[in-house]
């Protein structure tokens, strides 16, 4: 894991933070344990090259100017233009690998199911991520599921997966995180068979109107 390097900063007005950003260097925040935040900052190219690369978990590691060992932290909050797609603050907490933590986890379906590949239905994934709770050396990642031999109507909940040993599920288990349904299928035929009756009610009505005329 690539460690990212940090340096501290002074608390600057609103004014210096975007001459800050305009600079390449983003404003961030270390939590530390058990004591108070420390304001930092980092160049805006190495924080999103660690955050691309950070651990599913959202963890990684940072080291302080004058601090001989890195740390470990998980990220805590991302701050974020979307529309300029710039970054305006990060915050990450300090962590050791023994902390118990709650953080979603996210669900990755592997494979392809039969009746997607014949394009009868689609997968559906009303569930992205599970929440749980666990020591950090012992939490998941992520949960792949395969899904390559799905049928329709087919699914997997939540309480399908295998949790390891001391971590707990706080996702209800019934949430259901993949199933098969079926596409809808357009009942044009039946559209333009109503057409058809309204065209011939329609010519009736014609008719009855002549007769009555004569």
């Amino acid at each position: 894991m690539a460690v990212l390097k940090v340096e501290e900063r002074t608390p600057n007005s609103d004014m210096n933070l975007k001459r800050l950003r305009r600079g390449g260097v983003i404003p961030m925040a270390l939590i530390e344990k058990g004591k108070g935040t420390i304001l930092i900052q980092a160049p805006e190219k190495d924080l999103r090259d660690a955050l691309a690369h950070a651990s599913g978990l959202g963890q990684l590691k940072i080291q302080l100017s004058g601090e001989s060992q890195s740390r470990s932290v998980i990220v805590k909050d991302v701050d974020k233009d979307y529309l300029a797609n710039k970054l305006l603050h990060v915050a990450v907490l300090e962590v050791a690998e023994t902390d118990v933590i709650t953080i979603d986890v996210p669900i990755v379906p592997i494979g392809v199911p039969p009746p997607v590949v014949r394009h009868e239905a689609t997968l559906l994934h009303p569930t992205s991520h599970v929440k749980l709770r666990g020591k950090i050396k012992d939490l998941p990642e992520h949960f792949e599921v395969d899904v390559s031999a799905f049928e329709i109507h087919d699914s997997i909940s939540a309480g399908d997966l295998k949790v390891p040993e001391g971590v707990e599920l706080l996702t209800p288990i019934d949430a259901t995180l993949l199933t098969i349904a079926l596409l809808k299928v357009e009942e044009e035929p039946k559209a333009e068979a109503e057409e058809v009756e309204e065209g011939v009610e329609g010519e009736e009505g014609e008719e009855k109107a002549e007769e009555g005329e004569e």
